[in-house]
C-alpha cells in the first residue's frame, strides 16, 4: 500500500474522502433531526430525504454532463466551497425556519454531493490509473470510508446533543471549507480536456454507450437490483431487534455496530484480495449478504442477528469497492465522470425501492420474511454474477487491473503521464 500513499494528490484526495462522509453523517443527521423537530410531522422527514437524496439522484447526471470537462483541480474546491455556503446558508435558516426554503437548499445540496462524489472519484481514477495502482487506491479509500461511515453518525449525535443542530450544521460548514482549502492546495489533481465535446445529447451518448457494453450495462443493472434488494432490510432492523427479538434500543444499536464492524472486515479483506477477479469478489459479497440475511431471518436471540448482520456487513464492504473499482476499470476515460454519476445515483434512488419493499413485506408479514427475502436475493443476486461475468463472456478493461506498479521513490518529481486525451499530474 505504500506506493500509493506516496503520491500526494491521491493522499489530498483521501483526505477529501474521508472529510467528505463525516460531513455528510453530520449533515444528514443534523437536518434531519431540524425537520422533524419543527414539522413533527413524518411527511416533514420523508420530503427531506426525498429532496437531499432521491431528487438529486434523478438531476446530478444532467448536471456532470454540462461540467464534467472542466479541470477537476479547479472545480472540486468550487463545488466544496459551494455546499460550505450552503450548510451556511442552512445554519442561519435554523432560527427562521421555513420548510420550502430548507428542502429548497437541501436539494440544491444534495445535487451539489453527487457531482463532487463522481468528479472526485473520477479525478482519483487519473491519478492512480498510470500506476496500475487503481484497486490498491479503491481498497484504502474503501477503509477509510467505513471507518468514517461507523464514526460520523456518533460524532454528528454528540455534535448535537452537545451544541444543538446550528452547530452541527456550522461544523459542517467547516468541514466543507477545509476539504476546498485542502483540494485548492493539492499538487498534481487532473487538468482538462484538450479536446472539449459539445455537451448537447452527451448524456444520451452515455447512456447508449452503457447499454451498447455488456460489462457496465450488467454492472449498473446489478446494482439497480442489488440495491433494492439490499435495502429491504433498513426499516425492519428496528423491528426486528425491539419487537421480535425484545431487545430494545441497545440492541437496535447492537445491529447496526454489527454491520458497520463487517464492512470495515470487508473492506480489509478486499485490500489482501484485491488481485482476484470481479466475478469472485462479487458472488463472494452476495453470498455473504444471503448468509447475513438468512442468519438474522432465523435468529432466536440478538446475539445470533447480530452474527448475521456483521456477516452481511462484511458482504457489504467487499461488494462496495469491487463494484466501483469494476465500474473504473471497464469505462472509458470520456465516460468515466458520466459513469461514476450514474452510479451515484443509483446508489442514492434504489434504496428508496429497497426500504417501501421491506416495510410493506414487514407490514403484510413480519421482518423474518423481509430478511429471508433478502437474503434470497442476495443468493440470486451471486449466482447472476457468477454465470454473467464468466471471463469468455466480458470484454476487455479499458484500464488493466493486473498492471504492476513500481515503488515510487520521489512522488513529489514524477512527470505528467498523458492518459487517453488528459493531461495526468501525478
Amino acid at each position: 500500500m505504500k506506493p500509493v500513499l506516496s503520491l500526494p494528490a491521491y493522499r489530498r484526495l483521501l483526505g477529501a474522502f474521508a472529510l467528505n462522509e463525516l460531513a455528510w453523517s453530520v449533515g444528514t443527521l443534523a437536518l434531519a433531526i431540524l425537520v422533524y423537530r419543527q414539522t413533527g410531522s413524518a411527511l416533514g422527514s420523508t420530503a427531506f430525504f426525498l429532496s437531499s437524496q432521491f431528487l438529486p439522484a434523478l438531476i446530478s447526471p444532467f448536471v456532470v454532463v454540462r461540467i464534467d470537462q472542466n479541470a477537476p483541480r479547479r472545480l472540486l474546491p468550487v463545488l466544496y466551497a459551494v455546499e460550505a455556503l450552503l450548510f451556511g446558508a442552512l445554519a442561519w435558516m435554523t432560527s427562521r425556519f421555513s420548510i420550502v426554503p430548507v428542502l429548497a437548499l437541501a436539494l440544491c445540496d444534495g445535487i451539489v454531493a453527487i457531482v463532487a462524489r463522481s468528479l472526485a472519484r473520477t479525478a482519483t481514477v487519473d491519478v492512480l490509473q498510470p500506476f496500475g495502482l487503481l484497486r490498491e487506491g479503491n481498497a484504502i479509500t474503501n477503509a477509510v470510508f467505513s471507518l468514517c461511515f461507523m464514526a460520523g453518525p456518533v460524532i454528528g449525535g454528540l455534535v448535537v446533543a452537545s451544541g444543538g443542530t446550528v452547530s452541527a450544521l456550522l461544523v459542517n460548514c467547516g468541514l466543507f471549507a477545509g476539504i476546498a482549502l485542502i483540494l485548492i492546495t493539492a499538487k498534481g489533481l487532473p487538468g482538462a480536456h484538450h479536446e472539449r465535446e459539445g455537451t448537447a445529447g452527451r448524456l444520451r451518448a452515455a447512456l447508449a454507450h452503457v447499454r451498447r457494453h455488456r460489462a457496465l450495462r450488467w454492472l449498473l443493472g446489478l446494482q439497480v437490483g442489488g440495491f433494492i434488494v439490499f435495502t429491504i432490510s433498513i426499516p425492519v432492523e428496528v423491528v426486528l431487534a425491539q419487537h421480535t427479538l425484545h431487545a430494545g434500543a441497545s440492541g437496535y444499536g447492537a445491529l447496526l455496530s454489527g454491520w458497520g464492524t463487517g464492512a470495515v472486515f470487508g473492506s480489509i479483506a478486499y485490500a489482501r484480495w484485491r488481485g482476484r477477479a470481479v466475478r469472485t469478489l462479487l458472488a463472494l459479497s452476495g453470498a455473504a449478504l444471503g448468509v447475513g440475511f438468512v442468519g438474522m431471518a432465523a435468529a432466536p436471540t440478538i446475539v445470533v442477528a447480530v452474527a448475521g448482520a456483521a456477516v452481511g456487513g462484511f458482504g457489504n464492504g467487499i461488494m462496495a469497492v469491487a463494484t466501483q473499482t469494476a465500474l473504473q476499470e471497464y469505462t472509458e476515460q470520456r465516460w468515466m465522470a458520466l459513469v461514476m454519476s450514474l452510479n451515484q445515483s443509483i446508489t442514492q434512488a434504489a434504496p428508496g425501492f429497497g426500504i417501501l419493499l421491506g416495510g410493506l413485506i414487514t407490514t403484510l408479514f413480519d421482518p423474518r420474511v423481509a430478511f429471508a427475502v433478502a437474503g434470497a436475493g442476495a443468493v440470486i443476486y451471486a449466482i447472476v454474477v457468477w454465470l454473467v461475468f464468466r471471463p469468455s463472456a466480458m470484454p476487455e478493461p479499458m484500464i488493466e487491473p493486473e498492471l504492476a506498479a513500481e515503488p515510487l521513490a520521489d512522488a513529489g518529481a514524477i512527470e505528467p503521464v498523458a492518459v487517453e486525451g488528459r493531461e495526468t499530474l501525478v
